[in-house]
């Protein structure tokens, strides 16, 4: 008899690197690109002017200035931060299901989870929610302050199969708050 399959892990975003990885792949081509015709023309597989060279006599005897020094502070910075976001975490924006093994929720779920919850409450208008990992945090538009209890019982009802249920906050929109 074989032993159980092992439950699935939550899933993990890409983290900043989804967005920064290509800008960075395409940094590194163009100069891959430069390289490879400095180099051609160097081998004498075609012809052609030279850049790099033209680049550098252009440079000599380029004073130092304010405007050179910022431009290349920024660049340091830009590039320390890139490669700090290529090493970071991944979000994680999964909640798993306790009981489950291998079933996750997204905190968009979790959010539309919360929602539906407070719009069944009675006197409830509308409900709009936002989810983190740790908090749901759901404003409602109510006939009345008095559903405030009643939608935090509800969303936490909802959420109590969680593993590690949120933080249920509630913010009433109501005409007596409002006046």
């Amino acid at each position: 008899m074989s032993s159980p399959e092992r439950a699935a892990a939550a899933r993990t975003g890409s983290g900043r690197i989804g967005a920064v990885g290509p800008v960075l792949a395409v940094l590194l081509l163009a100069l891959a690109v430069v390289l490879g015709r400095e180099a051609g023309i160097g081998l004498g597989w075609f012809g052609g002017g030279r850049w790099l060279p033209s680049l550098a006599k252009s440079l000599d005897g380029l004073a130092p200035s304010g405007a050179l020094v910022a431009v290349c502070c920024v660049a340091i910075v830009l590039g320390a931060w890139l490669v700090v976001t290529g090493f970071g975490r991944r979000s994680r924006r999964a909640i798993s299901v306790d009981g489950a093994a291998g079933v996750h929720l997204s905190t968009r779920d979790v959010a539309r989870l919360a929602s539906g919850a407070a719009r069944r409450c009675d006197g409830v208008l509308e409900a709009k929610t936002t989810a983190s990992r740790k908090t749901v945090s759901v404003a409602v538009q109510a006939t009345s302050a008095d559903v405030r209890e009643d939608v935090a019982r509800a969303v936490a009802a909802q959420l109590a199969p969680l593993s590690r249920a949120p933080r249920v906050r509630v913010r009433v929109n109501a005409p007596e708050v409002l006046s």
